[in-house]
């Protein structure tokens, strides 16, 4: 068994997607209005029309992206709509996180590995 992607449930999926393209994702595919699939290494994230997925939408897990500057990412999510929910949080050897609510209220985590 392997994992193949996580998607996201939304309500308006092309507006949800235009802020993950703000944020410096890459589409893969899309079925507009229906299913976007961004570009990934493993994993691709996928944003999915209530019709096409199985869950509710803003109730979903929480979805973790890398990202090389944690201030410039987090900034750049804020700018474009996004809700910032406290403060970075530094785990010390381990790298830094910090959590937003994207504008459909998904809340997502950005990690930042420990300079090494």
């Amino acid at each position: 068994m392997k994992l193949k992607q996580v998607y996201l449930t939304a309500a308006e999926p092309e507006a949800l997607a235009g802020f993950y393209e703000a944020l410096g994702l890459e589409i893969r595919f899309a079925d507009r209005g229906k299913w976007i699939q961004f570009v990934g290494e493993k994993v691709a994230l996928c944003i999915a029309s209530p019709v096409e997925s199985v869950s509710t939408p803003s109730l979903n897990a929480v979805l973790v992206l890398e990202v090389d500057n944690l201030e410039t990412s987090l900034e750049r999510a804020r700018v474009h709509g996004a809700e910032v929910l406290g403060e970075i949080r530094d785990m010390g050897t381990h790298g830094r996180v910090a959590h937003f609510r994207d504008p459909q209220h998904n809340t997502i985590q950005l990690f930042q590995v420990a300079a090494g």
